[in-house]
């Protein structure tokens, strides 16, 4: 059976050296697509043959993060599977037969070269103006002196014999690519220490789990080569291979921690969408061959090919992901969007859990075409659910281009007349109609401009200068809330006719109920 004909089989195996990153989210969600299209099966493997940097952590949030971006798996560790274990630790055995039968053939040797020795080849190689590769010098060593060495305690890798020819790849995605082996050293199968390297354990894994494609970054397409090598040697039918461009900084640069979030967990608590990642992941590094930018995962799952993979390296835009995010944000559901939001409010304390009547939807609704990201919420809504410092409104009113040509009474009494209007309008009244009825009136009768009334009663509601529509923000912020903060501006604006306003929030007798929505 070719690999073509073979049923379909994929897999990641990441290193539990650290949290999910985008690079091996995208490399989930390829290989899961393909699958699904091809009534496949995903395993996840665990690659934990790095002992000293390995974690339980690490490898619990490589879960956590794709199971956030709901992407799910057949065959794991954590849900067992026929061809288990799914932990390369738990498969020393496997390597260690697979590394004998290669010494036995002759396929593989014992190196027992230094460190300093391998240094010193290598720097002597690129003097020469060569790539520094192993010179195979412990290549033919007799079986009398390997016995010798091995009985006084030497230390020694094995080394896979690699065979001069000249090899050639069908890659899904990068075409065909050629390599003259003649050029390669001598890779390193096995430590020191006994355990095998990654690029020697999984090919034991794939012929053991039965891959059938090898769906992974463009980084590893030079290990293919000898890794091919070892399928040979082991009489292994290797699997189709596709690597996909790298994932790259808008810089070009490799993707790390100095240009923003690289953990899945960390766009979580930043507030991005399970499903903006998954779009963003998917188009950077395929095309839909449209114009086309905002798919479901149900469209990927139809569109998604790797013909239209790139072989070329892909930019991972945080911009276009924050447009994207908003756009999102907009589409959905506003009881959805709550649901989302809510905890982002009850981490910053602006919300207990359970709600206690607290009209939440008709809130977020308001914000919703302002929202990027889901943790902009606390603070484009704080102000419904904390009373703002009147001293620290009344001094904003002052330095407000639209406000501060007024005096700090004429302001008072503005927000006087204000009060004595919206006190007229009982609860039933406290309508986005009735308000802006009573409100239009009033500008025109104070004889003010629209601009200095409006900001006036925006900031001694709010406390802000940017709110959502001023009708909708005090029909949500309900009658006793607003008279409230009105009367606690109105005593913090100077009484005497002159400019004098505060310049800073400094404590007052009017301690304010931390939660009028409640």
């Amino acid at each position: 059976m070719t690999s073509a004909h073979r049923p379909v089989r994929v897999r990641i195996a990441p290193s539990p050296t650290g949290n999910c990153h985008v690079g091996t989210a995208r490399g989930a969600l390829y290989n899961l697509l393909f699958a699904r299209q091809h009534n496949g099966i995903f395993v996840l493997r665990i690659d934990d043959t790095d002992q000293k940097r390995s974690t339980e952590d690490s490898e619990t949030g490589i879960y956590a993060g794709l199971r956030w971006l709901g992407l799910t798996w057949d065959e794991g560790p954590d849900v067992g599977g026929p061809y288990g274990p799914y932990r390369q630790s738990e498969r020393l055995d496997l390597y260690g037969d697979a590394a004998r039968h290669l010494l036995e053939v002759g396929r593989a040797y014992r190196c027992f070269c230094t460190p300093e020795e391998l240094e010193a080849e290598r720097r002597s190689a690129l003097a020469r103006g060569h790539p520094p590769r192993y010179s195979g010098r412990c290549r033919h060593l007799t079986a009398r002196k390997v016995r010798a060495k091995l009985a006084t305690g030497a230390e020694h890798v094995v080394r896979l014999r690699i065979e001069p020819k000249l090899m050639v790849v069908d890659d899904l995605v990068q075409g065909k690519v050629t390599q003259d082996a003649a050029l390669l050293g001598d890779p390193v199968i096995v430590k020191s220490s006994g355990m095998p390297v990654y690029h020697f354990a999984t090919v034991v894994d794939e012929h053991a789990m039965d891959i059938s494609h090898v769906i992974r970054g463009a980084e590893h397409l030079n290990n293919t080569f000898p890794q091919i090598q070892m399928y040979e040697a082991l009489g292994y039918l290797p699997p189709a291979f596709a690597h996909i461009g790298l994932l790259l900084n808008p810089d070009r640069s490799k993707i790390g921690k100095r240009n923003g979030a690289v953990y899945i967990g960390e766009f979580a608590a930043l507030g991005y969408l399970p499903e903006t990642l998954i779009n963003h992941l998917a188009l950077s590094g395929w095309s839909p061959g449209t114009d086309a930018e905002i798919f479901s995962f149900d469209e990927l799952l139809h569109y998604f090919s790797l013909e239209r993979c790139s072989a070329s390296n892909a930019i991972f835009d945080r911009d276009k992901l924050l447009w994207l995010n908003g756009v999102r944000i907009r589409e959905l559901p506003v009881s959805e969007l709550t649901r989302q939001v809510r905890p982002f409010l009850v981490n910053a304390g602006l919300l207990a859990e359970p709600e206690r009547g607290v009209r939440l939807e008709s809130i977020i609704a308001l914000e919703q075409q302002r929202m990027k990201t889901l943790n902009e919420a606390p603070e484009l809504l704080g102000f419904f659910f904390h009373d703002p410092d009147p001293v620290t409104a009344a001094a904003l009113l002052g330095r407000d281009r639209f406000t501060r040509k007024r005096s700090g009474h004429a302001l008072r009494e503005g927000l006087e007349s204000t009060l004595q209007a919206l006190e007229a309008l009982d609860a039933r009244s406290w309508t986005v109609i009735k308000l802006s009825e009573v409100l239009d009136d009033l500008v025109v009768a104070l004889g003010w401009k629209r601009g200095e009334f409006f900001m006036t009663l925006r900031i001694a509601a709010s406390g802000k200068q940017a709110t959502p529509s001023l009708y909708e923000t005090l029909e949500a912020l309900g009658r006793p809330a607003t008279l409230r903060r009105l009367r606690a501006v109105v005593g913090a604006l100077p009484a005497r006719n002159d400019r004098t306003l505060p310049s800073n929030a400094q404590e007052t007798a009017s301690l304010l109920p931390s939660n009028p929505m409640l």
